[in-house]
């Protein structure tokens, strides 16, 4: 079996690990900047004092909360005027 020698693998973890970092710190913010609805949303997230890491454990109140809005919108969402068949 071929393996790879540490130093390929240091610079492979290396590669991940940077790439990661500029997903996070770099990419992700600059398309919450570019989008006027995400820089609203992380507005009204960052003066509400929610804590989004929390999201992870579906046992905080604030998920229930949440899933319950997420899922009414879902069904109850308006979709306007209903036109005839034949008019589109």
């Amino acid at each position: 079996m071929n393996e790879k020698s540490s130093l390929r693998r240091w610079l492979s973890f290396s590669l991940a690990t940077a790439l990661t970092w500029v997903v996070c710190f770099v990419a992700a913010p600059a398309l919450v900047e570019c989008s006027p609805a995400m820089t609203r949303m992380a507005k009204f997230i960052d003066n509400s004092g929610i804590e989004t890491g929390e999201f992870y454990y579906t046992d905080v109140e604030a998920c229930s909360t949440a899933n319950l809005n997420t899922q009414n919108t879902v069904d109850y969402m308006p979709h306007g005027p209903v036109l005839p068949q034949g008019t589109e």
